[in-house]
């Protein structure tokens, strides 16, 4: 699993870097308004990615029990996405990390097709301060 550093969106703008998504999960530190960008190179496959929540079953005084899924999302070929922010109490680890999974088949973080090839799929960690 790669820790992939976030970049700060600029007033002068900020040229993409992506880097190529690892096959056995990517993590970024959370601090609560980073948000990922994906981009899927491949022509014809479509990858699923996962955001997996860390808090799943939370006791709230006016809803009761509530539960937080992972979230999934599907990036067509071809195409980007993106997804966030992390609220931390939902989607940090204990070291404060967001663990991001990819899938082509039923298995995540299974396909050697992710991080190699001329299909590869990309990922990059940005925020925006006020």
């Amino acid at each position: 699993m790669a820790t992939i550093a976030a970049r700060k969106i600029v007033e002068g703008g900020l040229a993409a870097s992506l880097s190529t998504a690892a096959t056995g999960g990517d993590e970024f530190t959370n601090t609560g308004i980073e948000f990922i960008r994906i981009q899927n190179s491949h022509a014809s496959v479509a990858y699923t990615v996962r955001i997996t929540a860390q808090t799943t079953s939370i006791k709230h005084p006016t809803y009761g029990t509530v539960t937080k899924s992972n979230t999934d999302v599907t990036v067509a070929p071809s195409a980007d996405a993106y997804i966030g922010p992390f609220v931390q109490g939902s989607w940090s680890d204990t070291n404060n990390k967001v663990q991001v999974l990819y899938k082509t088949t039923s298995t995540y973080s299974s396909g050697s097709a992710i991080g190699s090839g001329s299909h590869l799929l990309k990922i990059e960690i940005l925020y925006l301060e006020n």
